[in-house]
């Protein structure tokens, strides 16, 4: 591909994959990036100033090393799924995503939360999708809620902008909307969010590897917190930065199918939301894309965490 091409005409074509199936043959695949000329600037979500905490500004964070997952509800799903765009996005449709609803719909029940917890919002603005995470402010079942799940599907460019139904907005200014200080209710408590959509337009071509009898070696890492003012956030993106992601327009999203078959086959009282997102990864690394553009190519997702405990999705006693 020539570097010199912008970024709307490299993306604006439907790229298509093989069937994201370890034996598959066909040619449903394609990837979640937006058709944005790369030297258009962004439009983001409108987010004022963090506001200072009140009193001395710190926020008592208990000694347990688990979240308490005990409380009246499990907590709520939001779910913002792009399918079609407005003509003025310039973005293709994204066939396939509705199957990534179905099985989210499917499989997070399994982690204790209810159906009517889960909302889903089709193909909505920028201005929408601020709106309702202003308005979770007032809701009072976070509250009584373990935890929040924020889920993303839409088509995204390089440094982490995603698309909505009339624009682009900037992943983390959203995540602004969900810090102590913000979401008061949430304050203390874990808050997943899953993102399917390219992250650029670079594409994995994988590596060979030797094996080595050599043991594992690990670095020990100091318990800090670089960003104290965005504790308890669980950030899952499909690809590494810059890279694209993979759709199967029959079967949904690379991530969000291998995560959905983690989340059914773990134990949830042994497997925390590392172990399975370890074992998505696992699974995402095993595929091949088998289309002409992207013979062999791999994807591996992203996983950004401010974590301060182990999470677990215990079923309620």
């Amino acid at each position: 591909m020539d570097p010199s091409v912008n970024l709307r005409q490299e993306q604006q074509v439907d790229l298509v994959d093989a069937n994201p199936t370890l034996s598959g043959s066909g040619s449903n695949s394609e990837v979640d990036a937006a058709g944005f000329n790369e030297s258009k600037p962004a439009q983001t979500l409108s987010v004022g100033p963090i506001p200072k905490p009140e009193g001395s500004g710190i926020l008592a964070i208990p000694t347990a090393k688990l979240y308490s997952m005990n409380g009246a509800k499990r907590g709520k799903v939001l779910i913002f799924n792009h399918e079609t765009f407005e003509e003025k996005v310039g973005c293709k449709d994204r066939p396939g995503t509705d199957q990534d609803v179905a099985r989210l719909n499917q499989v997070l029940p399994q982690l204790g939360f209810q159906t009517e917890d889960i909302e889903v919002y089709n193909n909505i603005s920028k201005g929408e999708i601020n709106g309702i995470a202003e308005n979770l402010k007032n809701n009072a079942d976070l509250e009584i809620s373990d935890c929040l799940v924020v889920v993303i599907l839409t088509h995204g460019i390089k440094n982490d902008k995603l698309v909505a139904n009339d624009g682009e907005y900037h992943l983390y200014e959203f995540i602004e909307n969900f810090n102590p200080t913000t979401l008061k209710s949430m304050a203390g408590k874990p808050k997943l969010f899953i993102i399917q959509a390219c992250r650029g337009i670079k594409v994995d071509d994988g590596v060979n590897l030797m094996a080595y009898s050599a043991r594992d070696q690990v670095d020990s890492q100091p318990d800090i917190r670089p960003y104290p003012e965005f504790p308890d956030l669980f950030v899952v993106q499909s690809s590494h930065h810059g890279h694209k992601a993979f759709r199967d327009k029959q079967e949904g999203s690379w991530l969000i199918q291998d995560l959905c078959n983690a989340i059914h086959s773990c134990d949830l009282e042994t497997d925390s939301i590392y172990d399975i997102l370890t074992e998505t990864n696992n699974a995402i690394s095993k595929r091949l894309s088998e289309a002409k553009e992207y013979r062999d190519k791999k994807q591996i997702a992203s996983i950004y965490s401010t974590l301060t405990k182990k999470l677990y999705f215990k079923p309620s006693k």
